[in-house]
C-alpha cells in the first residue's frame, strides 16, 4: 500500500509506481519518506519476498459492473416498482406472452439493480441479478455483476475482520467460478482467520493445485514458484527436535526456528523440486525422518546438507544424533567435536555432547560394559568439571564394576559438592556396611 498498489500488481506497475513516488519525494529533501518507499520497492521487486507477503494477503480482484445504455435510465423508484408489479401480475394472469414478459422483467430488474448499485444497496442488487438468472441463466451481464458483487463484498468484509461473512459470499463466488485461484486463495485465508482450520487446509490444497497448473503454462514464473513454496512451507502443525532416545523435545536454545512444519515429507520434496537450494525444506525432511526413527535415511539427508553447509551448527548437531542412533557412535562424536571447534561456545553442541555422553555411559553400564561406560562419564568432566551428578555416575559405575575403593572416593566427592545428594549417601552407606 506504500506504493499505492493492490496485491497482484505486475512488475511494470510496481516499477512505474516506484518511479512516480521517487519523482514526487526527492531523496535529498524527503530522506525518511524515500527510505520507506525504497524498502517497499525492494520487497516487492524480489519474487521470493513478494510471494512471502502476498501468500498471507487477501487478493483484491479487479473487475467492474456492466450495464447497457437501456439499463442506465433515470426512472423513479415508484415508477419502477409499479411497472414491475404490473408486469408480474400480467404474466401471472397470462395477459402477456411468457417470453415477452420475461424479456421486460429482465430489463426492469437490471434497471433496478443499476439504481441499487448507485446507492450501494448490494443485497437488493444481488437479489435482482438472481431473478434475472432464474429467467435467463445465460445472461452475461447479470452473471458478471453477481460474481463481481460477491468478490468485492468478500474483500470488504475481510478487510474489516468479518471473516464468516466474507466466507459466505466468496463461497458463492467460487461456485460460480470454481477455477479462479484468487477466490480459492481468499477462502483459504478467510477460513484461517475465522478458525476453520480443516476447511482452510482443503482450500490451500486447491489453491496450490491451481497455481501448479498455471506454473505448467508459465515455467519461468519465479513469483508463482515462491508462492507455492510458501504455502507448502507454512502448513501446518508444529515440529519438535528428536532426542537420542527417540523421544521429542522443544527446540533447544540456539536451534534454528522450527515452529511450523508441512504435513509430510512430500510437501518438502515438492519445495526442493521448485527450489533445489531451499535449506529449510531439506532440513525439515531430515527432521521428519529423525522423528520417524529412520536414522539411516535421516543421516544421508543430513550428510548431503552438511556438504553444502559445512559450518552450519544445527545441521551438524542433528547429524550427530542421526549417526549416534544409527549405531555410528565414533562418527557422531567426531562431528560434534568438529562443530565445537567451529563454535566453542555453542550451547546447542555442548548440551548435545553432555546428553550423548550421559546416554552412552548409562547404556553401556546397563550392558555390563563398565570400562567404556567410564570413558563416557569421565569425558563429561571436560564440560561439567564440578558436576555432582557426573561424579555420582562414575561412582555408581565403579561400584557395579566391583571397584569399591574408587566408588568410595567418588561418592565422598559427590557429597562434598552436594551434601544433600541422597543417592550418593545411600551408595556410601552400602559400601561401609560391606567392610
Amino acid at each position: 500500500m506504500i506504493l499505492g498498489l493492490h496485491k497482484g500488481a505486475t512488475a511494470d506497475e510496481i516499477k512505474k509506481a516506484y518511479v512516480a513516488l521517487v519523482k514526487k519525494y526527492d531523496p535529498e529533501k524527503h530522506t525518511e519518506r524515500f527510505m520507506v518507499i525504497q524498502k517497499a520497492f525492494d520487497r516487492l521487486k524480489e519474487p521470493a519476498s513478494r510471494a512471502q507477503e502476498d501468500v498471507r494477503t487477501f487478493n483484491y480482484i479487479k473487475g467492474e459492473f456492466f450495464f447497457n445504455k437501456e439499463e442506465r435510465i433515470e426512472i423513479t423508484d415508484i415508477q419502477l416498482t409499479q411497472g414491475l408489479e404490473q408486469l408480474e401480475s400480467r404474466k401471472k394472469k397470462g395477459e402477456i406472452a411468457p417470453e415477452e414478459a420475461d424479456k421486460k422483467l429482465i430489463q426492469a430488474y437490471m434497471v433496478r439493480s443499476w439504481k441499487n448499485v448507485q446507492k450501494k444497496l448490494w443485497a437488493e442488487a444481488i437479489q435482482d441479478w438472481k431473478r434475472v438468472l432464474t429467467l435467463d441463466p445465460t445472461h452475461r451481464r447479470a452473471k458478471n455483476n453477481l460474481l463481481y458483487s460477491y468478490i468485492t463484498l468478500g474483500y470488504s468484509y475481510a478487510s474489516h475482520g468479518l471473516y464468516d461473512e466474507a466466507l459466505e459470499v466468496w463461497t458463492n463466488a467460487s461456485q460460480m467460478n470454481p477455477d479462479d485461484a484468487a477466490i480459492i486463495h481468499n477462502l483459504a485465508l478467510a477460513c484461517e482467520h475465522a478458525g476453520h482450520m480443516p476447511e482452510a487446509g482443503n482450500y490451500w490444497k486447491e489453491t496450490v493445485k491451481r497455481w501448479r497448473a498455471q506454473l505448467e503454462r508459465e515455467p519461468d514464473n519465479d513469483y508463482l514458484k515462491n508462492c507455492i513454496i510458501e504455502v507448502l512451507r507454512e502448513h501446518t502443525g508444529s515440529e519438535e527436535i528428536p532426542t537420542s532416545d527417540g523421544q521429542q523435545k522443544a527446540a533447544p536454545a540456539g536451534a534454528a526456528p522450527r515452529a511450523k512444519a508441512a504435513k509430510s515429507i512430500d510437501d518438502y520434496r515438492e519445495i526442493l523440486k521448485l527450489n533445489p537450494e531451499d535449506f529449510e525444506a531439506h532440513f525439515k525432511i531430515a527432521s521428519i525422518l529423525m522423528n520417524e526413527h529412520k536414522w539411516a535415511e535421516a543421516t544421508r539427508e543430513l550428510q548431503v546438507l552438511q556438504r553444502k553447509h559445512p559450518r552450519n551448527i544445527e545441521v551438524m548437531n542433528l547429524l550427530g544424533w542421526g549417526l549416534l542412533n544409527d549405531g555410528k557412535v565414533d562418527d557422531a562424536f567426531m562431528i560434534w567435536r568438529k562443530a565445537r571447534v567451529i563454535d566453542p561456545k555453542s550451547h546447542l553442541i555442548n548440551t548435545s555432547l553432555i546428553q550423548a555422553h550421559m546416554t552412552m555411559g548409562r547404556m553401556l553400564r546397563q550392558k555390563g560394559h563398565y570400562t567404556p561406560s567410564l570413558v563416557h562419564f569421565k569425558a563429561l568432566q571436560r564440560y561439567q568439571p564440578n558436576s555432582a551428578e557426573v561424579r555420582y555416575e562414575i561412582g555408581k559405575t565403579y561400584q557395579m564394576q566391583g571397584n569399591e575403593r574408587s566408588a568410595f572416593l567418588e561418592y565422598t566427592e559427590v557429597l562434598r559438592l552436594d551434601p544433600k545428594h541422597r543417592e550418593a549417601r545411600n551408595g556410601l552407606s552400602s559400601l561401609k556396611l560391606r567392610r
